[in-house]
């Protein structure tokens, strides 16, 4: 497992989450794990730091906007939540503060990586726990520090504060904070220690590539002066109201002039652009639920204060914070990422489907529902039989077919599943390693038999009229020859799995549909009987 930019924001989630549901070489003579007393984390970002992203992850998680909605999203949540304890060791109610910087600005690849991100907790740690997914095998502690994935580092910088950082830091980092209190982000670093303030960034823009702004599209150019600015600070408070603040800092008053047009054009353009949004009688219906949040954002906008004085100039702007108005935004967000999901899914089954009908065309039938030995003990899936149709023919040839799937030698391969078998939902982040949802109906009038294939041809029903495999309620070791035993005397949609009330089945044709959970049973029982000869009605 690696660490990228993206999976530190995952592995620190909680106060991510939180944020996304109200808005956005060692020196000779001292050894690189000697830490210092632990300084507070504002403390040791130096003022020429490139960008700051200060979060006061304790007073959003209380907050009672983000309370409300904990209880609206307690299912979805209750995932990522378990998802972000597992990777990191810890739980929401111990995160105090996170702080993220860039002391450079990334230039080309790899410096993405070059970040350090210093987390405070109410109570301590846990030492053994914390990042334990991302430790490296032989990750050694010297001193404070031990090696995890990639290559960053983890220190243990206190009891109730620890940080995580590119290899390449930890030098610095450990000296503490230099005696410099001017510099680009000295200003944003002062705000961040204001304890009103719930979320600062700072950026010092100097340091973003040129190209930026030499290849700018036409559209931008008017808004370059805030991107030219010495320092531009965003500050967001979470009292009763959500209250954001931007100030740009120019090298003079006359710069600071062109950055106070370009705000007043980008709140005309804001406001022009929502007046039309909201005046289209052609609005979609997946967008009328965020009517109301657009609405108080177009007064927010139309109430902007644009203010210059000298050389800084600033805008505020205040919305109400209403679970009611972020509740179709965070549906919405949730909805996108199902769909995703669903359309990985699809494509999984697909593939599987596809690869049924090669070993069909190979063999003259499909693969029973397991490979048994002589007896008829099963011992491995129909999983394993098609994988040289999914392209993991080298993957085939390591398995020992005449041994179970949980031999000695078998049982290694299970962790080498492949992607396909995986199911790519967030609800299923979960599962254990090697576990796959794709499941077969087997037996008692199911197209699956466990000892003999079946011809696509002699399927009474139709092979678009019946159901192959489907996503399976349960998750199964995917060698193991364990699927779902037909039984036409209970409810089918207990054995199957709902994304947001939907099941991606594969049928006999090679077609890949999503049914909604609403489907009656008896339906769902013609769907997977072959030979019922039920006429099917038009499927949702």
């Amino acid at each position: 497992m690696s660490i990228t930019l993206k999976k530190a924001a995952s592995a620190l989630g909680v106060f991510g989450l939180g944020l996304a549901l109200i808005a956005w070489q060692p020196s000779p003579s001292r050894s690189v794990s000697a830490a210092p007393a632990p300084l507070l984390p504002l403390d040791r970002v130096s003022p020429d730091s490139a960008v700051l992203i200060h979060g006061r992850a304790a007073v959003l998680w209380d907050h009672p906007l983000v309370k409300d909605l904990r209880k609206q999203f307690a299912k979805p949540l209750e995932v990522a939540l378990k998802n972000v304890e597992t990777e990191t060791g810890l739980t929401p109610d111990q995160l105090d503060t996170v702080t993220f910087s860039f002391p450079k600005m990334p230039q080309g690849p790899g410096d993405e990586n070059l970040f350090i991100v210093q987390v405070v907790t109410k109570l301590p740690y846990d030492k053994v726990k914390l990042l334990a997914s991302l430790r490296t095998a032989k990750g050694e502690m010297k001193g404070d520090m031990i090696d995890i994935a990639g290559k960053f580092k983890l220190h243990f910088t206190g009891p109730t504060q620890f940080t995580v950082l590119h290899e390449s830091l930890a030098a610095d980092f450990v000296k503490g904070a230099g005696i410099a209190d001017v510099g680009p982000l000295a200003g944003a670093i002062k705000t961040a220690k204001e304890a009103g303030n719930t979320l600062t960034f700072g950026m010092d823009p100097s340091g973003l590539p040129n190209e930026l702004f030499s290849a700018a599209p036409a559209e931008l150019q008017p808004f370059l002066p805030l991107l030219k600015s010495k320092s531009i600070v965003l500050t967001a408070s979470t009292d009763k109201d959500l209250a954001i603040k931007a100030k740009f800092t120019a090298e003079n008053a006359e710069k600071a002039e062109d950055a106070e047009r370009s705000l007043n054009l980008l709140k005309k353009v804001a406001d022009t652009q929502l007046t039309q949004a909201l005046g289209d009688e052609r609005i979609p219906d997946e967008v009328k639920d965020l009517l109301p949040a657009l609405k108080e954002m177009h007064k927010a906008v139309k109430a902007a204060e644009i203010v210059r004085t000298g050389a800084e100039t600033s805008v505020a702007i205040n919305a109400p914070a209403k679970a009611d108005l972020v509740k179709p935004l965070i549906s919405g967000i949730l909805g996108v990422r199902t769909a995703a999901g669903r359309a990985r899914s699809m494509n999984n089954m697909k593939q599987l489907a596809i690869s049924i009908h090669a070993y069909h065309d190979t063999y003259g039938a499909s693969p029973p529902a397991a490979i048994v030995d002589k007896k008829g003990k099963p011992l491995l899936s129909w999983r394993v039989s098609i994988l040289p149709y999914i392209e993991q023919d080298n993957l085939y040839k390591q398995f020992k077919l005449d041994e179970p799937w949980d031999s000695e030698h078998n049982i290694k391969l299970v962790e080498k599943i492949p992607p396909t078998y995986v199911l790519p939902y967030e609800s299923a982040k979960t599962a254990k390693k090697g576990e796959t949802h794709y499941v077969a109906f087997v037996g008692n009038g199911a197209v699956f038999d466990l000892v003999k294939g079946f011809k696509l041809q002699a399927i009474p029903d139709g092979t678009s009229n019946t159901i192959m495999f489907a996503e399976g309620a349960k998750g199964v070791p995917w060698t193991k020859p364990d699927d779902i035993e037909y039984d036409p005397a209970k409810p089918v949609a207990a054995n199957l799995h709902f994304e947001q009330d939907v099941c991606i089945v594969a049928f006999g044709d090679g077609s890949v549909r999503a049914i909604h959970k609403n489907l009656e049973d008896k339906i769902w029982h013609w769907l997977v009987q072959a030979a019922d000869g039920n006429a099917l009605p038009p499927l949702k």
